[in-house]
């Protein structure tokens, strides 16, 4: 009566194995060859495939990007797709599956006439918007267009960055999205584009800046705000650090910043980002930007600043600077003032506007 129980037994426990084995073994083989998720996932990467690629030169590339972990694996599924590469730029993203990347860049025989994606590149330039940025991400033909950009800027989430942690509760993105030019595939959605822009931003602003803001007593989100300042006063770029101590010693010493381009980021309206002049009414805007009104930084960047202008803050001009006035002689540079008194006769010798030598414009009005 015991044999045949063991026997049973025996059968159970070797399907129970088997079954293990199986079951470890598909898990293994979706976690090594497919991908898992990890602090990378959904990141966009862009691959471009040419006319002279085949499925062995697209494996070394994916492969290379970190979209492949096993490439005999995806030269497997391409055979048994049957299909065709379909050249042209595309935007993949980390943690894909396999047999999803063999979809996004083929073509089945029954589909002769689908488009290839093309390749697109915008242009952000330093001391934009955000919405400017997504103007011109329409410009190009994104997915989605302006709209699309905008709701990805508002909904990117802020805790998936380091940089980010000192953004306060509600803040937008202005002045994380990177300028430069970016190329990508045109079925990237607008949160891809997000993603390249802050992962530019991460790369860019160094472990040695961050370290640097840490010793002037400023958190990343003030270094930001007051770069973006900068870049919008700034043109020529000998200037951005002798302009980034007038309003860092303007700060030490209780002064309003009194800065033109943060009453332009109120009242702006569309096709209209930066108007001038502006009026005593705009001058007199409530508004935590309006550094006329409000004797502190304002409560976050007011464009997208460039690299140059981030340094201009980490590292300004040892100078004494509070003031300074535009020449208006066609030079694009400013004068620069310690005094107020020395204020008012830059403003007499560049602006004509003498006055009765009591009443000083603030320090960048032109």
């Amino acid at each position: 009566m015991v044999r045949p129980f063991v026997q049973v037994l025996k059968i159970v426990t070797i399907g129970a194995v088997a079954l293990l084995v199986v079951v470890g073994g598909q898990r293994y083989f979706t976690y090594y060859v497919e991908g898992h998720a990890d602090a990378d996932t959904g990141r966009p990467v862009v691959i471009q495939i040419s006319d002279a690629d085949d499925a062995g030169t697209i494996a070394d590339k994916l492969a290379d990007a970190e979209l492949l972990r096993w490439k005999p694996y995806f030269m497997l599924r391409m055979r048994l797709s049957g299909d065709e590469l379909l050249p042209g730029t595309y935007t993949l993203r980390k943690g894909m599956s396999v047999p999803g990347i063999v979809d996004e860049i083929t073509i089945g025989v029954d589909e002769p006439d689908a488009p290839a994606p093309s390749e697109l590149a915008i242009t952000a330039i330093e001391g934009w918007r955000f919405e400017q940025f997504a103007e011109a991400a329409a410009g190009v033909g994104s997915q989605g267009g302006a709209e699309a950009f905008i709701a990805a800027v508002e909904s990117a989430p802020a805790n998936q960055w380091e940089f980010l942690q000192s953004l306060p509760p509600g803040s937008s993105l202005e002045g994380y999205l990177f300028p430069d030019t970016y190329t990508f595939g045109s079925n990237a959605e607008a949160e891809d584009l997000v993603y390249l822009m802050l992962r530019n931003f991460d790369e860019r602003f160094t472990p040695e800046m961050r370290r640097r803001a840490q010793e002037m007593g400023l958190t990343i989100h003030e270094v930001v705000t007051l770069a973006s300042i900068v870049e919008r006063e700034a043109v020529i770029a000998e200037e951005r650090p002798i302009i980034a101590a007038v309003y860092l010693n303007r700060l030490v010493q209780g002064m309003p910043l009194q800065a033109d381009p943060t009453v332009q980021y109120v009242v702006a309206q569309p096709g209209d980002w930066w108007p001038q002049p502006l009026d005593t009414a705009d001058l007199e805007t409530d508004s935590p930007y309006n550094t006329y009104l409000y004797p502190e930084l304002p409560p976050g960047p007011i464009a997208n600043p460039g690299l140059a202008s981030i340094q201009a803050v980490l590292t300004p001009e040892g100078v004494d600077y509070l003031y300074f006035v535009a020449k208006q002689d066609g030079s694009n540079t400013h004068a620069f003032a310690v005094t107020y008194e020395e204020q008012l006769q830059n403003q007499c010798t560049f602006l004509s506007a003498c006055g009765d030598g009591t009443t000083a414009l603030p320090p960048d009005r032109a």
